[in-house]
This record gives C-alpha cells, structure tokens and sequence, in this order.
C-alpha cells in the first residue's frame, strides 16, 4: 500500500478530476485515496496547493529509495511459473531502477549520501531474499491497484501485495522502508473498506482460483518492515471503527467539495512543507515562528492572548485589538488574494484568444513583455489497458514509474514502434494549453 508521492516530482499520469467540487451529489465522484485523506486532515491548503493547484513538489530522497526497493522485490515476486529471479538478479533489477534518475532528481544532497543509499538498498535486499528465498510462492497479487466507487467517491488504493486464504478472505501486504514502522490506523481502516468492496477481486479469485465468492473479506494486513525483518499483523477492524472512520472520510470530502481549505499552520506539517512561500501563514517569514504554531486540540490547552484557556492550540500574545485586527487582516488578504486569481485567470484567457496559432506570439505592454506558445498536453485516463500496451510491446521497463512525461515521450520516440504509438494514443486524450513567459522591461 503506497502512499504515492508521485507523490514524485512529475505529473501524474492519470490526474484526478475535480469536476464535482462544490456539487453536492454531482454526477461525477470525487477522487479519493488515503493519501488524500492524509494530506488535507494535515493541512487543507496544502492539499488544494497539490491536488488541485498541481505544484510540484520537490523531490523526497526517502521516496526514491522506497520506491526502488518496492519495484525490486515486485521484479523477485512476479512469477507466476518458477522457478524465481536470482540474488544477482534482484540486485541488477534494483541497479537499474536506481538509475533512471540523477541523484539531483531523487532529492539528494549530494551523490555521497545517495551512494550511502543505494549500497544500503543492496544489503537490505541480500538480507531480504536469504530470509525469503526458501519460502517463495507465486503471489495471488502484487501491486494491485482498484478503484470503487461508493457514496459519492471514486476511491483509489494500491496493494504491494495480496494473498489469498481461501474462503473469500485475503491477507494484504504492505512493504515499509523507513527507519520504524507506525500502526497507520486510516490506511488500514480505507484499504479494507475498499478491497470488501471491490467487485474485481471477486472476479480475480474466480480467475485464479475457480471459486465464485460472494463476498470479499480481509483476514488480516500486514506490515513488513524491510530494514528488519520484522512482520507485523493487524486483525480485521470491527464494524463501528470503519464508521466512525468512514464518517470522517466523508466530512473530509464534503469540505473539500465545498472549498474549505484553510492552512492549518503547525511545527511539523510547516517545517516539512514545500509550499510555504505561497502560503499566507508565512508571507513574511521563510518558517513558522513558535508562537504561531497552532496545535491539535487534543493536544494541551494554551494560554489565549486574552488571559483565558483556548482549546485551539497556541496564540500569539497581545491585547484583545492586536488579536481582532490580525484575524481581520487574514481575512482581507484571503479575499484579495481569490481576487486576484480570478483576474488572473480571467486576464489569461483573454491572452490565450490573442494567441491560436502555433509557434510562439511576443506582446508588449508599457512595462512588461511576454511571449505567449501553445504546448501540447497529454491525459490517459484508463490505466490498466495503458500498461495492458507498454506490456504488450514490451515497454513497461521504459515507462517505469507510469509518469506522464515518459509515457509522452514514447510518442515522439523513434525507437518505439508505431503501433504502440497509435494504440496509447487511443487511450490518451490531446489537448493544447496556454504558456506565458512574462518578462519585465527595464526601466530607461
């Protein structure tokens, strides 16, 4: 089960769709994952800064050791006929995976540090398959992704592996790569509210097994620490834990399909967070100063800038006017700020009407230039018949990752064939969008 950062630097492959945001019961679902969850229940508007805003985030270091590690141990696991792949060959599969980025790219500091990686990444690896290797059996699944729609939401998760028990119930492996292993109560809570509700698994088990089952139900899931060794089970979650978890996920859902995405400022989402300076938390300072941070209720009580107890976390010290006068102030640059976007955007279109041709079109103004260029954008919104295409033309080691810019590239790539162009094509939708490069002029 992964949390994606790809969730990674470059776009994703299949974006999410918003189209029914503020749509109460709207025709189209609202994309949802645990990692969705995860992010706004952290801050709301660092969830709108990337999933609807879609900035970048810079590249994690972490996740691209654990991303290499997990398409490793997919490469030693799928096999449906043994016998299975080698030591050496695990090895050479994670080297080259490791590879496929610079160290810059995989959100190094320095190429000393990924080296200390990438040798750990081979011992951890060594230490995996000696204690495994005796024990391996063709899966029933591995990176297994689905999606189920259910009251209002498309939901998404992605399993590193599942096995089956017999009976219809299953067992759900969730490889983890970081220094510890934390009981994650949201991820397991989402993945078996999906996987018992998701009507591919039971046509999977037919297909494997020849069982017709009417119900899917998780046995237990299982966290493997791959550092240590160290396996840890988690039984089935009773009834009332999913709905009181599942009414949090839909509160979730309807504040974001109601535009509430205010910052929830805070020592540890601020310190880790990419998006501070378009935050207006930190308009006027790189990082969060402690007597802002504003801490979880549940946490402790703190003395309010009137003198009493406030059980919203910490606030900053000063008379009652100081406090009045920040919070109206906060309030005013919020709306200015939606203003501003709106003409921006509306300010944008109009320029993209000057500009329908190809090539690129310069306008000038009294103190600005800018060059306005149609780019070419790309969708694939079926992901299973894409990788059906990159398997059949054996292009799935090319694309690894399943990131948009690589599946794009295919297609002007002379190296690969025709066919496979035309056939990703079908399932990929063309369109153009507007870039503006503004400059401005120097004053004379």
């Amino acid at each position: 089960m992964k949390k994606k950062q790809n969730e990674e630097k470059t776009p994703a492959l299949f974006p999410t769709a918003f189209k029914s945001i503020g749509q109460k019961g709207g025709a189209s679902p609202l994309a949802f994952s645990y990692s969705k969850l995860s992010m706004y229940t952290e801050c709301p508007l660092k969830y709108k800064f990337k999933y609807l805003d879609k900035i970048k985030e810079e590249p994690k270091s972490y996740f691209a050791f654990g991303n290499s590690i997990h398409k490793a141990l997919e490469f030693l696991h799928a096999v449906s006929n043994p016998p299975f792949p080698s030591i050496e060959e695990v090895l050479e599969s994670f080297k080259k995976q490791w590879g496929l980025k610079s160290w810059l790219e995989k959100g190094y500091k320095d190429p000393a540090k990924e080296e200390t990686d990438f040798r750990k990444g081979v011992e951890m690896l060594k230490a995996y398959y000696a204690a495994n290797k005796d024990s391996l059996k063709p899966p029933f699944l591995l990176e297994y992704s689905t999606d189920v729609e259910v009251d209002g939401l498309k939901v998404r998760i992605i399993a590193d592996r599942i096995e089956y028990a017999g009976g219809g119930e299953v067992e759900l492996i969730d490889y983890k790569t970081g220094k510890d292993v934390k009981r994650q109560p949201d991820q397991l809570y989402m993945y078996q509210k999906i996987s018992e509700l998701d009507p591919r698994l039971k046509e999977k088990i037919a297909e494997r097994y020849g069982q017709k089952v009417s119900s899917v139900k998780i046995k237990q899931m299982l966290y493997y620490h791959v550092p240590t060794l160290k396996q840890y089970h988690f039984e089935r979650a009773g009834d009332k834990e999913i709905g009181v978890f599942w009414d949090r996920v839909l509160g979730a859902a309807e504040n974001i399909r109601g535009m509430k995405f205010e910052p929830n400022p805070g020592e540890f989402q601020c310190h880790f967070c990419d998006f501070k300076n378009l935050c207006p938390v930190h308009a006027d300072s790189s990082r969060p100063p402690a007597s802002s941070a504003v801490l979880p209720a549940h946490q402790k009580k703190q003395p309010s800038a009137l003198g009493g107890q406030t059980d919203g976390g910490e606030v900053p010290r000063g008379s009652a006017a100081k406090v009045e006068a920040l919070v109206d102030r906060y309030g005013h640059l919020k709306e200015e700020m939606d203003k501003l976007n709106a003409q921006l955007d509306e300010v944008a279109r109009e320029l993209g009407g000057m500009h329908t041709g190809e090539g690129k079109k310069e306008l000038s103004g009294e103190k600005y230039s800018l060059e306005l260029s149609r780019g070419e954008n790309w969708k694939f919104g079926d992901r299973e018949a894409v990788i059906g295409v990159l398997n059949e033309f054996d292009l799935y080691q090319k694309a690894l990752g399943l990131t948009l810019p690589k599946i794009v590239a295919m297609l002007s790539d002379p190296a690969v064939p025709e066919a496979a162009k035309n056939k990703l094509k079908r399932h990929g939708a063309r369109s153009t969008r507007l870039e503006i490069n503004l400059k401005k002029k120097i004053e004379s």
